[in-house]
């Protein structure tokens, strides 16, 4: 099951800190961070409850230790609204699941995935948002919903 903590202090140096300090006395992954205003920064962890604390924990104490100021906050079961909006978050881009090793041809005017799973990928693509708007704009003239 996994936590969410967040830890907020002053100064993106000092939230680089943090990251620092969580991620290597526990097992976490940083999901992103948000720059609030004012110089203010709060960085995201997910992972188990018992690491989140820890690492919540040490990464308060690194901040105490060079006198910056702390919150922070530890959820144990996030509601899944929760973390679909922190999923939107800087540093936290969704990848495309892509084979490194998939074979690849280079052409005169680019380069052409050869794997089926690569292409596959990029077949599945949805249509940016103006093609969408276009065809809601098409329909609406027709007097249909989209």
């Amino acid at each position: 099951m996994k936590s969410l903590g967040v830890i907020e202090t002053r100064g993106f140096v000092a939230a680089i800190q943090v990251v620092d300090a969580a991620c290597k006395c526990a097992e976490v992954n940083c999901i992103g961070y948000r720059k609030v205003g004012s110089g203010r920064v709060s960085v995201c962890f997910e992972g188990e409850i018992s690491a989140i604390r820890t690492a919540i924990e040490r990464g308060v104490a690194v901040l105490m230790a060079v006198g910056q100021q702390a919150c922070s906050l530890v959820i144990a079961r996030p509601e899944l609204s929760v973390t679909d909006a922190l999923s939107r978050l800087k540093g936290y881009p969704p990848y495309a699941e892509v084979k490194v090793n998939a074979p690849v041809e280079v052409e005169a005017d680019g380069i052409v995935p050869t794997s089926p799973e690569i292409n596959a990928s990029i077949e599945s693509v949805s249509l940016p948002a103006s093609d969408r708007t276009e065809e809601k704009y098409k329909a609406m003239k027709r007097g249909k919903k989209a």
